[in-house]
């Protein structure tokens, strides 16, 4: 007859162990990103999923499968940017291709890429309307909404914290 299994004390401990290390492998990827693009100054961001609300200067994360299609991301349907002009705030681009947000200087779109490629830039002037917002980049060669315009608010996963 098969003799009983008898677990000890430092068993339970590895199964704790375990159990904690599985918690935080499926929890963790949910609750942190982090963006290897030079688009952004920081690399780990908190994410707070399916935000109330955003503003102006939040970091945010959202799904756009035909924007990472375009610029070689085949592993995720996801962009993390700053939202530099909401919905409803004025939004004005100049003759010289620099964005306004409210008056206030935001960011200039370039006329040819780092691949060498011509850059067509977003024209708009006036309000941003009900349900999208303007994002962008920290780095000057960030392709952002200078280039493929507004993105809808539905699209946003969460809001992002920089942590470092």
């Amino acid at each position: 007859m098969p003799k009983p299994l008898t677990l000890e004390f430092r068993n339970w401990r590895l199964w704790l162990a375990l159990t904690a290390l599985l918690s935080a492998g499926t929890l963790l990827p949910y609750k942190f990103s982090v963006t290897l693009t030079p688009s952004l100054k920081h690399r780990v961001y908190w994410l707070i999923r399916n935000p109330d609300r955003v503003a102006r200067g939040d970091y945010v994360l959202f799904r756009h499968r035909e924007l990472t299609s375009r610029v070689g991301m085949k592993k995720s349907e996801d962009v993390l940017k700053i939202v530099g002009c909401n919905e409803g705030d004025q939004l004005t681009v100049d003759c010289q291709k620099r964005f306004y947000c409210n008056g206030d200087y935001l960011v200039r779109a370039k006329d040819i890429s780092l691949k060498g490629e011509p850059l067509q830039h977003f024209t708009f002037n006036g309000p941003v309307p009900a349900g999208f917002m303007f994002v962008m980049g920290q780095h000057r060669d960030s392709y952002d909404s200078r280039y493929f315009g507004f993105v809808e608010k539905s699209r946003i996963k969460a809001k992002a914290y920089p942590l470092f």
